[in-house]
């Protein structure tokens, strides 16, 4: 397969490095607007780079596109490259609204390009056991769920002042609630689709941006259950997990610290009233779910199979996204003064 990866950033960098280790992918390139970025690509991986995706499509053909541009772009590349009839793997989010990712469905309907919109926690060990856990019944009827993800902004990036990111900057999909749109996606992917939503999103002031760093809100699930999700910059150990709560037990995935990074879940089983240990790693290596969910893809895209997290499932979390931002233009309800 030939592929063109279009951004050279920090995950664009981690999905040409993965997939120059496929067998099956005969031709990466890289479009950057950056020079020093591409002159630094070219001299790491040997391979070919362009200031503009123009000129990439003018010298070449390609199978597959690797869209890991700025969030704020995805739906601008992935229109072009679907013209082109070229598979796309698009970076999460699809896009930073609703009404964007609509812009982008008729094209991949039209050009019968196949889409698939990278959550790469869905090939997490933790996620994936929690999902197991659920299909051998371990839990009964799911009730509710409680996620969160905490990470310090700072240390996401090293090297790279944080403020300069997109994280950073509101008016190019930054804050916390899009960038941990992995959170929401593996919960509506377990749990369901999603009915209602109320949530907050707030900015402490303690990173000095201008997009939210701190997120809290909940998800009402069709079938009844409700998940509920915490998110922030602020947190200095890197923290994540969530609890599944159903009629007959527990599943707990806990995940701690980065490369490694140490994984448990466990399993209450109220029948026998005692804690089970499902899966425990003490040196996971993220990079790994990342190799899987590649792995995924150009299998699917290899036997012309539609793969899981097309256009219209990540337009869905889009949606519920979108209405967790018009919940917190709500805004804080202030406490009314006791009576004295």
């Amino acid at each position: 397969m030939n592929i063109v990866v279009v951004g050279g950033g920090s995950i664009g960098k981690r999905h040409i490095q993965n997939l120059l280790s496929f067998d099956a992918v005969t031709k990466v390139v890289v479009v950057d607007p950056s020079e020093l970025l591409c002159q630094k690509i070219t001299d790491e991986f040997g391979i070919a780079t362009f200031l503009t995706l123009e000129n990439a499509l003018e010298k070449g053909e390609y199978d597959v596109a690797f869209v890991c541009s700025p969030s704020h772009l995805h739906v601008t590349h992935s229109v072009v490259l679907a013209k082109r009839k070229i598979h796309l793997f698009i970076e999460k989010p699809v896009s930073l609204s609703r009404n964007e990712a609509l812009i982008l469905l008729p094209v991949v309907k039209r050009y019968q390009v196949h889409v698939m919109v990278g959550c790469n926690l869905r090939f997490h060990p933790g996620v994936v056991q929690l999902l197991s856990g659920l299909e051998r019944g371990l839990i009964g009827r799911p009730i509710y769920a409680r996620a969160h993800f905490a990470h310090y902004l700072p240390n996401w990036r090293p090297g790279q002042d944080y403020r300069t990111t997109y994280s950073a900057k509101k008016n190019q999909g930054g804050g916390i609630l899009l960038d941990d749109i992995h959170e929401p996606d593996y919960l509506c992917w377990l749990m369901g689709e999603v009915t209602a939503v109320s949530g907050s999103l707030e900015n402490s002031g303690e990173l000095k941006i201008d997009s939210e760093d701190i997120a809290e809100y909940t998800l009402w699930h069709k079938s009844g259950a409700y998940s509920q999700i915490h998110a922030d910059y602020l947190r200095r150990d890197k923290s994540r997990g969530c609890e599944l709560i159903g009629t007959n037990g527990t599943l707990v995935w806990k995940s701690s610290g980065k490369n490694p990074e140490i994984v448990t879940v466990d399993w209450f089983n109220a029948d026998t009233d005692e804690w089970i240990t499902l899966y425990t790693e003490e040196s996971y290596a993220p990079n790994q779910q990342y190799i899987d969910e590649i792995e995924y893809f150009l299998g699917c895209i290899k036997r012309g199979q539609a793969p899981m997290n097309g256009a219209t499932e990540a337009l869905k979390l889009v949606s519920v996204l979108d209405a967790v931002k018009q919940a917190s233009h709500l805004g804080r309800i202030k406490v009314a003064s006791p009576i004295v």
